[in-house]
């Protein structure tokens, strides 16, 4: 993923993914005490078919923040019809990629009210080596107090951060002075 500022809840999931990722075991490392609110954002995505990927586990908070309880509904179904094609790129690439994807995203309420919201989607690999689940937090980036308690309805898509691709060793450019190939003066 392109490095980019997170909000500090999404930089310590990413972080800990990570960690996860390449087995590192942390046991210094910050706890859910240092991120108050961080738990009841997270969720995780079970990849059941093409453009299905079902809510598994759903923290409190964000069930609050959609006035609905999640679990067993499409991912997708709650981004507008003109996102969730991207936003299934989005699930695909980091699969793909083997990394992280960041969505930055604006929540409307039925009456218009609005509040900016951050995704972070991270592959959880199975046995067979393939992403058959996704840890994902949302976390909001403006106060939820702007949505005067109503649920959130509509979702869009403002920006899309796939994983940063693998970096491959620099090309190195030789060049040779064959006699053949010298420049003659004209």
């Amino acid at each position: 993923m392109e490095e980019l500022k997170a909000h500090p809840n999404t930089q310590a999931v990413l972080d800990g993914w990570r960690r996860l990722s390449e087995g590192v075991d942390a046991p210094e490392g910050p706890t859910t005490d240092d991120y108050p609110g961080l738990v009841g954002r997270l969720f995780v995505l079970n990849h059941v078919a093409d453009r299905d990927y079902s809510f598994r586990r759903v923290g409190y908070a964000l069930e609050q923040l959609f006035g609905r309880q999640l679990g067993e509904h499409n991912f997708l179904s709650i981004w507008s019809e003109s996102d969730r094609r991207l936003v299934n790129a989005a699930l695909i690439a980091a699969a793909v990629d083997r990394g992280p994807t960041l969505i930055r995203a604006r929540g409307e309420t039925l009456v218009g009210k609005r509040v900016d919201l951050e995704f972070a989607l991270a592959p959880l690999f199975g046995r067979a080596g393939t992403a058959t689940r996704f840890l994902g937090l949302c976390q909001t980036m403006t106060p939820e107090e702007t949505l005067a308690g109503r649920p959130l309805r509509r979702l869009q898509a403002l920006a899309i951060y796939p994983p940063a691709p693998t970096l491959y060793p620099a090309m190195r450019i030789v060049s040779s002075r064959c006699p053949g190939n010298r420049r003659r003066p004209t």
